[in-house]
């Protein structure tokens, strides 16, 4: 018995964290799975077990999730997974990242020095009757293929988030796990290039001026402390993304987008969700011109002066109103007013939301003039910035700035991208 403990501690002290090598997840006879939801996790297996295809494994992939495992690659934490789960049944230290084994779930979790799952792996007994043949008729050929002692990978990139990985003994020919991985595994684009936060107003009193400096200070704690999961900034690339939020409406939304399209810009629209319900073909006029659109929650309130519920459900309406519209839930959050803690990132994160902040504030909302919109973009432009403006039907200075901002941000060399584009991401669950 302490032969057979060592040559698997072995095997799994071989295997890597990275594309090349696969740390292989300990067979184990039937017992308890974690169910779709993570209060679902002590449910027991059928003895008949419902049989599932390639096509169903490969759109749970992209969202993060391997087959029957509640927790998802980047959006969850190793924390959560012992909150529902309780304590593995082994870890390992594997290259930067380590790998929690839960036996009875046939699960095991990659995560980094932070607690982000970035790989998330099943050997359920109903995916293992699989073949490569079965595989490449549903998939076609595999992006890459790799060799682990005596185990074939045949990798496919599903996406720019998440990779799905089939692995394969030469001994058996039928898979034995499968692993939804992300590239992204021990650090985020912004985790040691975050900006400071730009912008000023004359309109502003001293005490408001005082309290926005605060904020600024405090909020960069986060980025810091959730660097997955809450973003002010890009990475250090010369590219910068424009973001417009409390929209949609029916004057000044219709004219961003269409400038726009005019200079062949994507922007990023964090819409209200009951202005979702109002304006339902302005959202899709910007979808359809293929700009992100994320949430700006449902009612626009300060969040982290709701409960946790409250919080849950306001987002929850907010997707299901822009998904009525668009066909697609969003995954990136900006709360109102930036108003962020630690509650409200742990039911963005529950709920696979990243919570996208901003490093330029154009203060259009403050000192309203065309001008000052301008130049508190152009002259605090860095590379990555995330930049802040408004849609809605009182931002018709911002409207007509837009246009020259996208100009002169080229004359400089910059690229301008969508939010999900620039910190490589996903924009829909």
């Amino acid at each position: 018995m302490r032969i057979y403990y060592v040559i698997i501690l072995s095997i799994l002290l071989l295997a890597g964290c990275s594309q090349k090598e696969e740390a292989k997840p300990p067979k184990s006879s039937p017992s308890d799975h974690g169910g779709k939801q993570v209060q679902e996790s002590n449910q027991q297996p059928s003895q008949n077990q419902t049989s599932v295809s390639v096509q169903q494994l490969v759109a749970q992939a992209k969202t993060g999730h391997a087959y029957t495992v509640p927790f998802a690659a980047q959006h969850s934490t190793i924390s959560q997974v012992k909150d529902a789960w309780g304590e593995p049944n082994q870890v390992d230290q594997v290259g930067g990242g380590y790998y929690a084994n839960y036996t009875k779930r046939y699960a095991v979790f990659g995560y980094n020095q932070d607690g982000t799952i970035f790989d998330v792996r099943s050997n359920d007994p109903t995916i293992q009757e699989f073949t490569l043949s079965d595989i490449e008729k549903e998939l076609g050929t595999p992006t890459s293929r790799s060799t682990n002692q005596n185990d074939q990978i045949y990798t496919y990139k599903l996406n720019a988030q998440y990779q799905l990985k089939w692995i394969i003994p030469q001994s058996t020919g039928k898979v034995d796990h499968i692993a939804v991985y992300s590239p992204i595994q021990t650090s985020s684009p912004n985790q040691n290039y975050i900006l400071s936060i730009k912008g000023t107003s004359e309109n502003l009193t001293a005490s408001a001026w005082k309290n926005m400096i605060q904020w600024r200070s405090d909020i960069l704690a986060f980025p810091k402390r959730y660097p997955n999961d809450v973003f002010v900034n890009g990475p250090n690339k010369k590219r910068v993304a424009l973001t417009f939020d409390d929209g949609p409406d029916r004057i000044n939304t219709p004219k961003i987008i269409e400038a726009l399209k005019q200079q062949n810009v994507k922007g990023t629209f964090f819409f209200i969700g009951q202005k979702v319900q109002q304006n339902p073909d302005i959202v899709k006029m910007a979808y359809d011109n293929g700009n992100v659109i994320g949430s700006h929650s449902f009612y626009h309130r300060e969040l982290t002066k709701e409960t946790a519920e409250d919080v849950r459900q306001d987002l929850m309406g907010a997707s299901a109103a822009i998904k009525s519209v668009i066909g697609k839930s969003p995954a990136l959050l900006r709360p109102p007013y930036g108003d962020t803690d630690i509650k409200v990132v742990n039911v963005a994160k529950e709920q696979q939301n990243k919570i996208i902040l901003w490093s330029i504030d154009t203060l259009d909302w403050s000192q309203k003039e065309q001008t000052h919109i301008e130049n508190n973009v152009l002259e605090n432009v860095r590379n990555g910035d995330i930049i802040l403006m408004h849609s809605d039907d009182d931002k018709t200075e911002t409207a007509k700035a837009v246009p020259i901002i996208i100009q002169k941000l080229k004359s400089q060399g910059f690229e301008i991208v969508d939010v999900a584009t620039l910190l490589n991401t996903n924009p829909y669950k």
